[in-house]
């Protein structure tokens, strides 16, 4: 399997894209590997093509990793999925996880590491690597609101998420309310001023533990 391994990287970066590419090639000598930006195009190559392993991030142009990985899922995909994304907060890596992904990785890991992940997860083990968390980033999320989350904290406006996601304003609304009261704060502004904290109580964290 390694050596003919069809793999699909979904990414908003061209040169990310490129990049993750050139790894995958890397570490499955003779693998065949698709690009694109857009979740929805990586969609239709999941249903009409046989991928083995799909590479993205949690932020995609237009759309969410998450959401993506959801709904292919849900629609019958079996093969490998693995995060190799910009944010590494437990809180994703978690979601990742709960929602049938096969690894969570940060982008910030040295190659080596982000290798060992693509060929840990087309073998068959679970590669999800995060710092350990403190009680204060440890809020409990579900699925759907992490993804609302995600949006939120990117400035989306209700109406736009629930085009995305195919839901209605007010259940977006509804979801809204419950993140803002797990968080215990009133406002947007607020979510994104405690993200900020939050990354930065990670990055602390990353240098107790190296």
């Amino acid at each position: 399997m390694m050596s003919e391994t069809k793999t699909l990287v979904i990414d908003s970066q061209p040169l990310m894209r490129d990049a993750l590419e050139q790894l995958v090639l890397e570490s499955l000598p003779k693998a065949q590997v698709f690009q694109t930006n857009s979740a929805i195009f990586g969609a239709q190559m999941v249903r009409n093509q046989h991928i083995d392993l799909v590479i993205l991030d949690v932020s995609l142009e237009n759309s969410d990793g998450f959401e993506f990985v959801r709904r292919a899922r849900a629609h019958g995909y079996r093969g490998k999925i693995l995060f190799i994304s910009s944010n590494s907060h437990p809180m994703y890596v978690n979601t990742a996880q709960k929602l049938g992904a096969n690894g969570y990785i940060a982008k910030n890991e040295p190659i080596p590491a982000l290798k060992e992940a693509i060929i840990s997860v087309v073998r068959g083990y679970a590669m999800f690597k995060q710092a350990p968390c403190r009680k204060r980033s440890n809020v409990a999320l579900s699925n759907r609101e992490t993804i609302v989350f995600n949006y939120l904290v990117k400035g989306y406006t209700n109406k736009k998420i629930s085009e995305l996601l195919s839901l209605s304003s007010k259940t977006i609304s509804t979801y809204k309310s419950r993140i803002l009261e797990k968080y215990s704060v009133s406002s947007i502004v607020e979510l994104m001023n405690l993200q900020e904290h939050m990354y930065v109580e990670m990055a602390e964290l990353k240098k107790d533990v190296a």
